[in-house]
């Protein structure tokens, strides 16, 4: 804030902007091909708390008086993270780490580098798509990765905290991502410049499903990565968690730490087999070796930029800033 002798450090990073996206032919949705199935996911908060907005305001009685409060997302009075905000999070880190086009900016955010600007598919020319738009769709053609919205494992119950209010940030140099660090819980007073949040604490577990069709290896291990797994630097054959992925609202506030962990996939190879193993029932593939085997693929990997997302978005033991900024 203005007057400040040592301002708190901001909780976000960038990633720059560079070079060219690799663009090339998508597949089309005419036939089965390459891998299509689903994973199971298991969805553990690991920040202090998860809010996920559902744009409503409700009362709440808070030390005696009624306080209008910001409401979790909901469906048949029951808690969700919705499979879009599921979708945005991990596209978002896939632009990031393959080098993709921004396929969407802010209005006072302007994008300086026209090879970067979101791709536009063509019928007649269809090599135009980055990695990302080839996995999550862009104006005229469909994605092939889709979630469902995610419901709570047991039961989970809410609480009401307390956050100074938000701002956008003044410059803009590259992807903005917000790092894991720990909350400064505020008292429940009534405060101007603040708000009042439904969140769900840490340690709250979700469960939701990945659907995805005519995948190529490479893109089921990006899309892993961006689903905050990586292999061991030592030991290839064992899957290690490398980062929280960040997903709903308060992200300034170091709110919204996740961490995926597959449960089980169910993969159906296209061919003459594809029919007969959906009507056959079988059950769903073990996890581990899936996984070893698509994140061997760093075809569609920036180096440089999955090094520093990985490094930046590790937990830190560190505050999050408490003022408004």
């Amino acid at each position: 804030m203005p007057g400040h002798a040592q301002a708190e450090p901001k909780p976000f990073f960038w990633i720059s902007l560079k070079g060219r996206p690799q663009r090339t032919a998508p597949p089309g949705h005419d036939r089965f091909r390459g891998l299509s199935g689903w994973m199971e996911l298991e969805i553990e908060v690991v920040s202090d708390y998860l809010y996920v907005g559902s744009g409503q305001l409700e009362l709440h009685s808070i030390q005696g008086g009624e306080q209008a409060c910001y409401a979790f997302a909901r469906r048949n009075q029951g808690l969700i993270i919705p499979g879009t905000s599921l979708k945005g999070a991990i596209r978002s880190i896939v632009e990031a780490i393959s080098n993709s086009c921004v396929r969407i900016a802010g209005r006072s955010e302007r994008i300086r580098s026209d090879a970067h600007k979101g791709c536009e598919y063509k019928e007649r020319d269809r090599e135009t798509l980055c990695p990302a738009c080839r996995l999550f769709g862009t104006t005229g053609y469909r994605g092939r990765v889709h979630f469902t919205d995610a419901v709570p494992v047991g039961e989970v119950k809410t609480e009401i905290i307390k956050i100074a209010d938000l701002w956008p940030p003044r410059q803009i140099r590259g992807r903005k991502f917000y790092q894991n660090k720990r909350f400064q819980r505020l008292d429940l007073k009534p405060a101007k410049n603040h708000r009042f949040l439904e969140a769900v604490p840490k340690g709250a577990r979700l469960q939701t499903t990945l659907f995805f069709e005519n995948l190529e290896e490479e893109e089921l291990g990006l899309l892993l990565r961006a689903l905050g797994l990586d292999q061991h630097p030592e030991d290839p054959q064992r899957v290690i968690f490398a980062f929280p992925v960040k997903v709903g609202g308060a992200k300034p506030r170091c709110l919204g730490g996740v961490r995926f962990t597959p449960k089980r996939i169910r993969l159906l190879e296209g061919g003459p087999a594809l029919f007969s193993a959906l009507l056959a029932g079988e059950s769903s593939s073990a996890a581990k070796p899936l996984l070893v085997r698509f994140l061997a693929h760093r075809e569609l990997l920036d180096p440089e930029a999955w090094e520093r997302f990985r490094q930046e978005a590790r937990p830190k033991n560190e505050f999050c800033p408490m003022e408004v900024y």
